[in-house]
């Protein structure tokens, strides 16, 4: 029979290939291990197993459930954790284990399955059991039992009443915050902006707005009817601010009715009820006024401001009399040191 080259070969090197797959295999181990093998009923302790393989090999890592056996459970399971070592990598885990029921228990071993590297083929290696004891404390059944004792109580310590009283301070500021919110909102006030800066006097406000009027030549361009609402609107506000009833919303009748019972003298009050009374006929009966009567309605409307402003008094406003002989009053000490010196 005729062996071919490519046979020879293949007879040659296929046991050494073959072969590698085990001694490679050889270099694995697996490992479990306890804090203790005798324990208390209830106590805990460590549970930790693992592998290690070489870095071209791949392992599929056990999965638990609640309990390791009947009679040892679970508590805690900590993540899974690779160190790289000279031989390749250990793979480990930790459990937090406990039992209580007293007795001899047999920790089952663990079982690791393993691929080397794009071989199919699976390889399983499993841990050593391990025993544990778990016993009871001995309890003399002769002697009386023992009241349950009371909780240790422990003094307030300053962190834990820190939190307490920091929410108490941001509850009550909250409440106060409310209460100041619901008031400027009340009130059509910006809850947050700059202060408002005062108004000028209603007297100020009244004649620049009648001369800007006047400037505006509103009648001369044919806008008669626009001219004196215009006139009697401003004068609307003047008297609202001056005397603090609600003009705005008066009629030309009620307005001076309320206007007869303030100290207003007669020729005022004619001029005023003048240029409302010819406002109306313009407004309501179509009236057309002569130039003449156009001017006056203005004129009057300011002569009435001038004769009710009210004027905060200050040095300017003082009566040139009074000035005077406060000037005379503070001159005096110079005309004293002067006729001291002539002495």
């Amino acid at each position: 029979m005729r062996i071919k080259v490519k046979h020879i070969i293949l007879l040659t090197f296929l046991p050494l290939w073959l072969a590698t797959v085990p001694l490679k295999a050889q270099q694995v181990k697996a490992f479990s291990k306890i804090d203790t093998t005798a324990i208390m009923i209830g106590d805990q302790i460590a549970f930790d197993f693992g592998i290690q393989l070489p870095d071209t090999f791949n392992v599929q890592w056990p999965q638990f459930a609640d309990t390791l056996t009947g009679g040892i459970e679970i508590i805690k399971k900590l993540p899974p954790d690779t160190v790289t070592t000279d031989l390749g990598k250990q793979y480990s885990q930790r459990f937090v284990i406990t039992g209580f029921d007293s007795g001899y228990y047999q920790l089952p071993s663990v079982r690791f399955v393993f691929t080397h590297g794009n071989d199919t083929t699976r390889y399983t290696i499993d841990t050593d059991p391990i025993g544990l004891k778990i016993f009871v404390p001995d309890v003399d059944t002769t002697k009386a039992f023992k009241p349950i004792a009371a909780p240790i109580e422990e003094p307030v310590t300053i962190g834990e009443v820190l939190p307490w009283v920091g929410l108490a301070l941001l509850i009550i500021a909250l409440v106060v915050f409310g209460i100041w919110y619901y008031q400027r909102r009340k009130q059509n006030k910006p809850v947050f902006g700059k202060k408002e800066k005062p108004l000028p006097p209603p007297h100020i406000v009244a004649l620049n707005k009648l001369e800007e009027l006047r400037l505006a030549k509103l009648w001369q361009a044919g806008k008669v009817k626009e001219y004196h609402s215009a006139i009697t609107d401003i004068m609307r506000e003047y008297l609202e601010r001056r005397y603090g009833f609600n003009a705005m919303e008066m009629t030309t009748d009620e307005i001076f009715d309320e206007m007869k019972t303030r100290p207003v003298n007669d020729q005022a009050y004619g001029k005023l009820k003048n240029a409302f009374e010819l406002a109306d006929l313009v407004k309501f009966a179509k009236a057309n006024p002569t130039p003449l009567e156009n001017d006056q309605s203005i004129y009057d409307c300011i002569d009435f401001v001038n004769e009710t402003k009210v004027i905060p008094e200050t040095t300017q406003d003082k009566p040139l009399e009074k000035k005077e002989k406060e000037e005379k009053t503070e001159d005096k000490p110079e005309e004293k040191r002067k006729e001291e010196s002539d002495v």
